[in-house]
């Protein structure tokens, strides 16, 4: 398999919500998975967990409780990743590495040939789906959902358009604002 250099990959992923009816094999899984092991994390503190689900009635709780804007990406999607993290370990920074530890994933499920997007889940953004997250996965209450990430190969459908962007000079600051 031929890897992507670094910066190709951060310019080229883009967010997939349809995906092939084809499964993932683990191997590729697991590669994702260690990717997210090498994130950065406050005090190396390393808090985060993986659940993943296949199973497509745990797939459908957790697409209803997302809502109509994330039921097709988790159901078409053949794995779901949930990044979770233990708030003990990390209290104060434990969504930072939760998406640092997200970031890392998504980049190598690109690379490895997947398409995922990125779908919230912890509770900064709504505690009650959180919590609900908590109790279909049978997380215990120490660890919080940070992501929600469809996996699969990419729908020959999906339009993978050219990202727009803001200019560098817009958001570039020098030695302060």
């Amino acid at each position: 398999m031929i890897s992507m250099q670094t910066l190709d990959c951060i310019r080229q992923r883009r967010s997939i919500r349809r995906f092939l009816d084809k499964d993932v094999p683990d191997n590729i899984i697991i590669k994702a998975l260690n990717a997210g092991l090498h994130a950065p994390s406050s005090r190396d503190c390393q808090p985060w967990h993986f659940v993943v689900v296949r199973e497509k009635q745990i797939r459908k709780k957790l697409a209803d409780i997302k809502g109509e804007d994330n039921i097709k990406p988790i159901m078409s999607a053949p794995v779901v990743v949930i990044v979770c993290v233990d708030i003990d370990a990390s209290p104060s920074r434990w969504i930072e590495d939760g998406v640092c530890a997200t970031e890392n994933l998504l980049l190598a499920a690109y690379d490895l040939g997947l398409g995922s997007v990125y779908i919230t889940g912890s509770k900064q953004s709504k505690p009650e789906i959180a919590a609900a997250i908590q109790k279909i996965l049978g997380l215990p209450s120490k660890v919080m959902p940070v992501t929600i990430l469809p996996l699969g190969y990419p729908h020959p459908k999906e339009q993978l358009q050219a990202k727009e962007l803001r200019a560098l000079d817009e958001v570039l600051h020098l030695e302060g604002w």
